[in-house]
């Protein structure tokens, strides 16, 4: 009798757990760490889970910090979750890194920019209007006369990985109730 109700108390633990572990499942973190001639890019950027292409509607958070020597970006800039564009099929997310392919034709750009008015952007043909494609770049927007000026900017071709999913670590939560667990196991053997 005892027994059955440990077994019913470990089976409604455990369906609780992964209902949990199911709902938090969903967002998938990605670590940004990059480095743009004398500039990086370091930070996070979260995608709802989507896999394949992605939408400006699949980023869930970003926080970026940017540095560039040869232009006032406030040495660091973090810029968190400001504006943000993506468009065309140039990004994708597989389930351990995102992507951006430099080769696909056409307008596409992930461009992520803070109040500061310094973004980030990988483009084909958008983020600076000087004939320039296929390239990463950190900017200050209306730095100059111009209208912006490039702090630093890396050519590509091809696909790259431009972050990479974060090793998350074992909650204390798992190992508490794992702990919890070989309780429950011993007790309900010992009455036996």
């Amino acid at each position: 009798m005892q027994a059955g109700r440990v077994m019913k108390c470990f089976l409604a633990t455990v369906l609780l757990t992964l209902c949990a572990a199911t709902a938090n499942a969903a967002i998938i973190h990605y670590d940004v760490n990059r480095t743009i001639g004398d500039g990086t890019v370091t930070g996070f950027i979260e995608t709802y889970g989507k896999l394949g292409v992605l939408s400006k509607d699949d980023i869930h958070d970003w926080t970026l910090t940017l540095t560039a020597p040869n232009i006032n970006l406030g040495s660091p800039d973090t810029i968190t979750n400001g504006d943000t564009f993506l468009r065309g099929t140039a990004v994708s997310a597989t389930s351990t890194q995102l992507l951006y392919n430099f080769d696909i034709t056409g307008t596409n750009y992930l461009y992520l920019a803070g109040a500061s008015g310094n973004f980030w952007c990988l483009e084909t043909n958008t983020c600076i209007d000087d004939g320039s494609e296929q390239i990463e770049l950190i900017e200050q927007i209306g730095h100059n006369d111009n209208g912006g000026k490039v702090a630093q900017f890396v050519h590509h071709t091809g696909t790259i990985a431009f972050a990479n999913a974060a090793v998350i670590p074992v909650p204390a939560a798992v190992w508490l109730f794992g702990s919890g667990l070989i309780g429950l196991i011993g007790f309900a053997w010992r009455k036996r």
